[in-house]
């Protein structure tokens, strides 16, 4: 989903060169998909540092969830839905409050995605959100997010 070039990429400090780290001054976004900003906070001693993981499927914002510790933890999601998705004439960034797979009767399976103002996006291909039966919640922010 995210595209990068090797042109793009930025040279590191000769001091931070041991670090595994590729700095891009700019990535490509090849499909009209939903994504989710994730902001992660970090204990560095008596700090903690902030930074942002820009991530394309639920799966892996479930993985992040799941390994979070008293470390490393997720602080808020956002989800970016392209105009298509939203119904707006923009892409949008909006609180993420919840993530869930759902199955229609015929067994197919899908993604719906709640934000605020009681607001769903659906990647299942049925229209009738209603009519879907909840298969697991991959995301839940009243539940999962760290407030420390």
């Amino acid at each position: 989903m995210f595209i990068t070039y090797r042109y793009a990429e930025m040279s590191l400090d000769p001091r931070l060169e041991f670090t595994p780290a590729q700095l891009w001054a700019a990535v490509e976004q090849d499909i009209q998909w939903p994504w989710f900003y994730v902001q992660i906070a970090r204990r560095d001693g008596r700090e903690v540092v902030a930074s942002a993981l820009l991530l394309q499927h639920a799966h892996d914002l479930e993985t992040i969830i799941q390994s979070q510790s008293k470390h490393a933890w997720v602080e808020q999601v956002q989800i970016v839905t392209p105009a298509h998705l939203n119904g707006h004439a923009r892409w949008l960034m909006e609180p993420l409050k919840e993530v869930c797979l759902m199955q229609d009767d015929a067994g197919e399976k899908g993604l719906l995605f709640k934000v605020e103002n009681d607001v769903r996006y659906s990647l299942h291909p049925q229209r009738n959100l209603e009519q879907l039966l909840l298969i697991k919640v991959l995301f839940s922010a009243e539940s999962d997010l760290q407030r420390r």
